[in-house]
C-alpha cells in the first residue's frame, strides 16, 4: 500500500502557496517530483531550489498526488488536462469540490497568508481537507500527519465561509494598516510609531474576544472625536471610515 515513504507529490504553480507547501513537504521527507508553472522563470527557480525537475507542460508531471496551487480560473482550466485516475488537489478556498465530477479530485486548503521570503512552519498553517474518495482521503491524511500539519475535514460550504472570514481578518485588516500608513506618510509623520499598536491589537486576542477587546471613539460613541477625524479624510476614505464607525456603533448599541 502506498504511503508517505514512497509517495511522490508535484505542484502546478510556483507562487507563494506552492513555494511554502513544497518546501515544508520536502523538509519532512516527502518527495517533490516536479514543478510546472505558466511562469517559467519562477517555476524553474522553485524547481532548482527543491532539487527537482521543471516541466513546462503539466501533463508531463509524474506523481501520486498533484497539487494545483493556482488561481481559481486556472484550476478549472486544468480540469481535463490530466489522465483519468490521477489524484489532484487544489489549494483554493472558494472553489466547490462539486464542480469536479471525478472522484480523483480533492481540496488541500491552507487557512493562512503567504509571503515570499517569509518562512512558516507546518504548525502555523491549518489545513482544511475535502475528498470524494476514501483512497485520496487516506493519502492526504498521511501527508498531513507526516508533515505535521494541523488538519481537519471540511466541506465546501463551510470552507468558503472560512475563506470569507480570512478575507475579513487578513486582507481587509492589512488594507486598513496600509490606509493608516499612507495617512501618516502623507502628513510627514512616522509610520513606525504605530507598529507596537498593531502588535498589541493582535496579541491581546489571546486573552480577550475581539468583541471585548474593541476600543476607540466609535466604541464609546465619542461623536466629537469622530467628527474631528472625518474632516481630515478625503471623500473615499471618509466613506470607509463612516461604514466602519456605523458598524461598531451598531454592534455595541445592542449590548450596552
Amino acid at each position: 500500500m502506498l504511503n508517505w515513504k514512497n509517495m511522490r507529490i508535484a505542484f502546478v504553480g510556483s507562487g507563494k502557496v506552492a513555494t511554502a507547501l513544497a518546501h515544508i513537504f520536502q523538509q519532512h521527507g516527502i518527495s517533490v517530483s516536479g514543478i510546472s508553472s505558466r511562469n517559467e522563470s519562477t517555476g524553474k527557480a522553485l524547481a532548482t531550489a527543491l532539487g527537482t525537475e521543471f516541466y513546462p507542460n503539466p501533463k508531463d508531471l509524474v506523481a501520486d498526488v498533484i497539487f494545483l496551487a493556482t488561481n481559481d480560473a486556472a484550476i478549472r482550466a486544468l480540469r481535463d488536462t490530466f489522465q483519468s485516475g490521477q489524484f489532484l488537489v487544489y489549494t483554493a478556498g472558494a472553489v466547490p469540490l462539486e464542480d469536479f465530477s471525478s472522484e480523483c479530485w480533492g481540496v488541500f486548503y491552507p487557512l493562512q497568508t503567504f509571503t515570499l521570503n517569509r518562512s512558516l512552519q507546518s504548525a502555523d498553517i491549518p489545513i482544511l481537507l475535502e475528498t470524494k474518495s476514501d483512497r485520496l482521503h487516506e493519502l492526504l491524511k498521511q501527508l498531513c500527519e507526516k508533515a505535521e500539519f494541523n488538519f481537519s475535514w471540511c466541506d465546501s460550504k463551510s470552507r468558503i465561509k472560512y475563506h470569507l472570514a480570512a478575507v475579513f481578518v487578513n486582507n481587509f485588516v492589512n488594507h486598513f494598516i496600509y490606509k493608516g500608513q499612507t495617512h501618516l506618510e502623507n502628513n510627514q509623520l512616522d509610520t513606525k510609531l504605530i507598529f507596537p499598536l498593531i502588535k498589541e491589537t493582535i496579541a491581546k486576542l489571546d486573552a480577550f474576544s475581539a468583541f471585548d477587546a474593541q476600543t476607540g471613539p466609535a466604541r464609546r460613541n465619542d461623536q466629537e472625536t469622530i467628527e474631528a477625524h472625518r474632516v481630515l479624510l478625503n471623500e473615499e476614505d471618509r466613506q470607509l471610515y463612516d461604514v466602519l464607525t456605523h458598524s461598531i456603533l451598531k454592534t455595541y448599541t445592542k449590548h450596552d
